[in-house]
Order: structure tokens, then C-alpha cells, then sequence
């Protein structure tokens, strides 16, 4: 049984692959760091991008198992709470597991943290491109 490690930095990997199984690392709104958006507006963009990421590693919404959110402050939550609901309307049985929870500890910019752990949509062997002996990108 193997480890895949993909887009490794020097602190973690943007994901870990075991048994058909993502762990995926925290992701914030990138475009949050160059003008001001709101919380629906960063969670809107964020949860986009965990789509798109997902696909290019063989999974998609319907396939995350939990997801751990940590918004800035807790009035903030209505807002995450109607992007969240709007992105999963269209698989209304098959949502995860989710621990929402405040205390951010990046810049002010940023609204929400998310990360997320999902299974493989196939499980053709490891998914995001060429590995070394290792597993590592």
C-alpha cells in the first residue's frame, strides 16, 4: 500500500493519496488577497476551485467526506452557509461531513479556510500526474 504525495512544498503537500482516499491541504481564496470580497463572495470562488481541484485528481463534489471549514467569525456563518447550500442544491443526499468552527489564523484578507478529504471517483491507481518511486510528485 503506497503513499502519494502530490505538489509538495516545503512545509506540506497540497495532497496525500492512500487507498483511494484525498487529503486535500487548507485553500483560501486566492483573489481575496487583491481586492475586498466578502464571505459569500470567498466562499463562492473557494468552493469553485475545490471543484476544479478535485477533477484533476479524479473526484468531484458527491465524493468529499468531510470537509473542515474555519470561517473568521461567527457572523460570517449565514453567509458561508447560503454559498455552501447553493453549491451542493444539485446532490441534495450526498453531502459530508462538516466541522465549521472560527479562529483563523491568516491574514485579515481572508474570510475562510477549507480543506477537505474525498474519495477517488475511479480507483485506476494514483490520480494528478507522474510520481517517482516514492509516490512524490
Amino acid at each position: 500500500m503506497k503513499v502519494f504525495h502530490y505538489e509538495p512544498s516545503k512545509r506540506a503537500c497540497r495532497i496525500v493519496e492512500y487507498e483511494g482516499l484525498l487529503f486535500f491541504d487548507a485553500h483560501v481564496c486566492g483573489e481575496a488577497a487583491k481586492r475586498e470580497m466578502s464571505m459569500y463572495e470567498q466562499a463562492r470562488a473557494l468552493l469553485k476551485r475545490h471543484e476544479e481541484i478535485l477533477g484533476q485528481y479524479h473526484s468531484d463534489k458527491r465524493h468529499i467526506l468531510r470537509a473542515n471549514i474555519v470561517i473568521r467569525s461567527v457572523d460570517m456563518l449565514d453567509e458561508f452557509n447560503r454559498a455552501w447550500e447553493e453549491w451542493l442544491a444539485d446532490s441534495p443526499k450526498e453531502h459530508p461531513t462538516r466541522l465549521t468552527t472560527t479562529g483563523l489564523t491568516v491574514p485579515e484578507c481572508y474570510k475562510v479556510v477549507m480543506s477537505v478529504i474525498a474519495a477517488r471517483t475511479d480507483r485506476q491507481g494514483p490520480g494528478g500526474g507522474k510520481q517517482d518511486e516514492y509516490g512524490t510528485l
